[in-house]
């Protein structure tokens, strides 16, 4: 008995600690994720995001950390395409530190004939795969 009541006691002070964590973390804030994608035209790396990502992007120097993912649309992975899918991180990469984003926020990332968010056998569907990710990882301070 005396075994059970312990059991059942360490079992609420557990669930009353995660639920202060949990309470704990909502008040400091979670870290807030903004997700924008700029897509290429055929073999292109010039980085030229439209008004509304420019806008998004205006504040990247205040994020915490940054993933820049490059991406291509063939649909067999060769050492041309992986360079595309680079060159094209990187451009976005340049873009963000000519805006006076710290290189040491920058996380690249490429890969090509793989991560299709789209249909791959239609134009738009290689248009929209043709693209780099950008994802803005924002703290809240306190």
């Amino acid at each position: 008995m005396r075994k059970a009541v312990s059991l059942i006691g360490a079992l609420l002070a557990l669930t009353l600690s995660s639920w202060a964590s949990a309470e704990y973390s909502a008040a400091l804030g979670a870290p807030i994720s903004s997700l924008v994608r700029v897509s290429f035209p055929d073999s292109s790396t010039r980085f030229q995001p439209p008004s509304d990502v420019v806008d998004v992007l205006a504040d990247a120097k205040d994020a915490a950390m940054i993933y820049v993912s490059g991406r291509t649309s063939t649909g067999k992975p060769s050492a041309r395409d992986e360079a595309l899918a680079f060159a094209r991180a990187a451009a976005a990469r340049a873009y963000l530190i000519e805006r006076g984003v710290s290189p040491l926020k920058i996380m690249v990332n490429y890969v090509s004939a793989a991560d299709y968010i789209e249909d791959n056998s239609t134009v738009a569907g290689r248009l929209a795969n043709q693209r780099v990710d950008i994802e803005l990882i924002y703290v809240p301070r306190y």
